[in-house]
């Protein structure tokens, strides 16, 4: 049974008072807001809901804010809390990893997760104890890493993913993430401790975040099948689906959801309970 479609958030909210949203793929696509975001944040401030970011960022929350939300015209008084894979792996560093080399696939990135520990980034695989996966460049291709990987698997020293995520959608365009690189580490007996949506250790922080309410009246909106929705699925809250992000051009056909790509995309994949075409009132 194909999820039904809603027009707008407004179809839904009522029936919920806590809010888990994803960022990228659901208020931006990596350049810009998408176009009735905000307004669809203000609009669940108005209707007295509480809203969470959950986010598969590799960055602290702080930067998340810093540099892409308030920029992008969403402001921190559209929504409660934030929470980032980010975060959730720098706090974990700081516990497991602390006095030792980390090696990052971005020599030019400056990984926030990774500000204020007592570790030392180092830019040969060799010479590290462990990997923190944090970004790569736009357009990077996934045989670029394929030697670090195997000197690192040689050496089983352990990769911590901080973004689970296989794809970005950057402007429009999808783009390899590292989770993909994470995938591959582990898909080789390789040691990898992941981050984020959709395991289930970011949900329950969530969850004690807003205080543990019934989850029956906590709905997460994202737009990643694999890390959105299963996510969701797997804590246990019902989840919409926003098909305008990553995967738009799975479904589409002359710029409009096609039901028979549509069946295709959910066979076998975890189910929300219905979909949006955009974050919008």
């Amino acid at each position: 049974m194909t999820p039904k479609l809603f027009k707008g958030i407004a179809d839904f909210t009522d029936a919920y008072d806590f809010f888990l949203i994803d960022i990228w793929g659901v208020l931006h696509d990596g350049n810009n807001a998408y176009p009735g975001a905000a307004d669809a944040m203000r609009y669940l401030q108005s209707k007295g809901k509480t809203a969470l970011l959950l986010s598969n960022s590799p960055n602290r929350a702080s930067r998340v804010v810093e540099k892409v939300l308030n920029p992008i015209g969403i402001p921190a008084d559209t929504y409660q809390y934030i929470m980032t894979s980010g975060e959730a792996a720098h706090d974990y560093m700081a516990q497991h990893h602390a006095g030792q080399n980390v090696y990052t696939f971005w020599d030019d990135e400056n990984p926030t997760a990774l500000e204020h520990l007592d570790i030392n980034r180092v830019y040969d695989i060799n010479e590290a104890d462990f990997i923190y996966a944090s970004l790569i460049p736009y357009n990077a291709q996934s045989d670029t890493y394929d030697a670090v990987l195997k000197a690192a698997h040689a050496r089983d020293i352990p990769f911590i993913c901080g973004n689970p995520d296989r794809v970005v959608v950057n402007g429009g365009t999808l783009h390899l993430c590292v989770g993909s690189l994470a995938e591959a580490y582990e898909n080789a007996g390789g040691r990898v401790v992941w981050f984020g949506k959709p395991f289930r250790p970011i949900y329950d922080q969530a969850w004690e975040t807003l205080g543990k309410p019934d989850k029956s009246k906590i709905l997460a909106i994202g737009d990643g099948l694999l890390t959105d929705v299963g996510g969701a699925n797997t804590f246990g809250c019902d989840v919409v689906w926003n098909v305008e992000g990553i995967h738009w051009d799975e479904v589409s056909l002359n710029d409009h959801i096609d039901p028979d790509k549509l069946k295709t995309v959910l066979k076998g994949q975890p189910q929300p309970i219905g979909l949006i075409h955009g974050f919008n009132i």
